[in-house]
Order: structure tokens, then sequence, then C-alpha cells
């Protein structure tokens, strides 16, 4: 015999939950790379129902694509998708999980739009995501030849533009040029802003006898589409800035009502952001005074101090990232009784 319990109804029934109503929210983020062998598309697995309540299960996604030829197609007018591409999932989303997809049918001389849904089960379906289209060309192989000539100024980068394109076809169209940057303290590559026609490209810095690594990206301009193709190898110098700073000299520290003075004079270099005060106490001990560089040359320590002799002194800091620090200039005594 079976035993089991009914819930206690008070008779009142709950309105039934229309078909697709718990549908997954729409993907927003789909994105694409393409490569030497077609294109990589990328989106996040969404964790959320359409009505803001968590999603339980992802059965699978369903990726649309249509193909549009480059000559005489229509870009704008309804995507003409075929058969989806299924991709299995089959379980409990987790947060900030990707799909990273790989299509590899594509053909040069074509637009290709892709769309995808995720299917919670089988009426339970999601609105299409974003939209990515593109014009699909195999990319450009790596720039050649990186060279790099170091001055007091900055960097000036140099180097070959590259031939043929990854899949073996010379290049004949001209190409725009990013510049990646790396200092040895930093773990990831930035992009420097802006793009370049030119095989060379100078870079204002001022980090003094600090290694930085440098990379080109060649990037091709096909039919509205921004194709990036392999960087060149990296590489390594020195940078050597603006060279070594003078110590700023102290005028003169004194004493009154609102505390203690310190005057010096300003150093006469333009690429100067300003100056730290430091202050010696009896017991040997160093205080930087301020938390950012005192633009003006006058500083006033309004610190409560005790019985004995300190002693002031001033460094200089250029505008380099991070900054240079100069040597401190001559200490400068003064007595509280």
């Amino acid at each position: 015999m079976l035993l089991f319990s009914l819930p206690i109804s008070c008779g009142r029934k709950r309105a039934p939950v229309p078909p697709g109503t718990l549908r997954p929210e729409r993907i927003k983020d789909l994105s694409y790379k393409i490569t030497s062998q077609g294109v990589i598309l990328t989106w996040s697995v969404p964790v959320r129902n359409h009505d803001g309540s968590p999603l339980s299960y992802v059965k699978e996604f369903r990726l649309y694509k249509a193909q549009v030829p480059i000559d005489g197609g229509c870009l704008e007018c309804p995507p003409n998708y075929g058969e989806p591409i299924t991709i299995k999932l089959a379980s409990k989303p987790e947060p900030g999980r990707k799909i990273h997809y790989e299509d590899t049918t594509l053909e040069p001389g074509y637009y290709y739009i892709y769309q995808v849904r995720t299917v919670k089960g089988l009426l339970n379906i999601s609105d299409f995501s974003n939209k990515v289209y593109f014009a699909w060309h195999s990319p450009p192989d790596a720039p050649r030849s990186l060279t790099a000539e170091v001055s007091e100024k900055g960097v000036r980068l140099s180097w070959l533009p590259p031939e043929k394109f990854q899949d073996g076809t010379p290049i004949r169209s001209p190409m725009r040029y990013a510049i990646l940057r790396k200092f040895d303290d930093e773990k990831d590559w930035t992009r420097l802003r802006g793009t370049t026609e030119k095989t060379s490209w100078f870079n204002k810095i001022r980090r003094t006898y600090r290694y930085v690594e440098y990379k080109v990206i060649p990037i091709f301009s096909f039919h509205g589409t921004e194709i990036e193709g392999m960087a060149s190898a990296p590489i390594l110098v020195r940078a050597k800035g603006f060279g070594f700073l003078g110590a700023p000299k102290i005028a003169k520290v004194e004493k009154k009502t609102d505390g203690i003075h310190v005057l010096w004079q300003r150093l006469k270099r333009y690429d100067i952001s300003g100056y730290n005060v430091y202050r010696k106490n009896p017991s040997r001990i160093i205080f930087k005074l301020n938390n950012y560089p005192v633009r003006s040359t006058t500083f006033i320590d309004k610190t409560l101090l005790k019985k004995g002799v300190y002693r002031y002194f001033v460094t200089a800091v250029d505008d380099s990232y991070p900054p240079n620090e100069s040597p401190p200039s001559k200490m400068i005594a003064i007595e509280i009784d």
C-alpha cells in the first residue's frame, strides 16, 4: 500500500502559467572573432528567466546563420535563416560561463549574420539574441621585422607590412595598425589609443629606465568589417625617459603661528608635476607630509610637534607614469621648544 498525503487547499486555484512565460532571458552579448579558418562566436549562458526568476536548466542553444552575397545581396532585409545549429548543454547554468562555437564553413564574398536562442524545454525558448554580422575574409599575417629606436622623449617603432593573408593570398591593399604595450610590472597588454596607416609609431613615454614591450596588429578593412590579423613578435626595449632629475633647492624653514612653513625654489623643467615634502623627526623616522604632489613651492606643516629638532627636505616629481622622483634637497633643521 502506498501512503501519501495531499496538500490542504482552501479551494482557490492558481492561474495556470501560459507556455513560454518562464522562457530564458534573451542573450545580449553575442560576439565574434574572425580567424583564418572561419569565425569563433561567443556568448554568455543566461542564468535567469525572462521574468527575472532563476533559470534552473538549459537544454541547448540554437544558432541561426544567414549567408548574404556581398555583391547584389540585401544586408538590411530580414535574414533568411536555414535550419539552426544545435549546441547541447543539458545542465544547470553557471554564472560567468561562456559558450564558444567555431564555424569553419565560411566563404569569401559573403556577409554572414548570426543570432542565438536558448532552449529550456519544448515550449520555453528565449527570444532571439542580439544580431552580429560581418563580411568574411581571411585575416592578414603578422607584421614583419618590428624594431624600436629609444630616445629620451619616447620610443619609435618601425615594421614591415605583412605580405600575405593567412590563406596564402598576397596582400595588395593598404592596412591599418594597432599598437599593444606592456610594462615590466604589468600582466596584461594595453591597446594604445588610435591606429595608423603608416609602418611606424612614436610612443611618447617618460618612464625612466624601465623595460617595456610592444606588439603590432594589422587591421584589414573589408566591406565595413575590421579584420584583425596576427600580432607581430613582441619587442622588448628599455625606455630612457627624460633622464636625471636634479634635486630642488630648499630656501628656508620657519615656525609661524599656523605651523612650520617650508619654502623651496622651483625647478625649471616643463615635465615637473609637483614636489614631495618630508620631515625627519628627532627619532630619525621620516614622514612624507603630502598625499599628492605639491604644485606650489611652499608647504605648511600643521602637525602639533613635541620638543626637539626636526629636519625638512623636498623632492621633485615628474609627470611620468609612474612618476620619477628626484634626489632629496639639502635638509634644513628647526628646533621646537
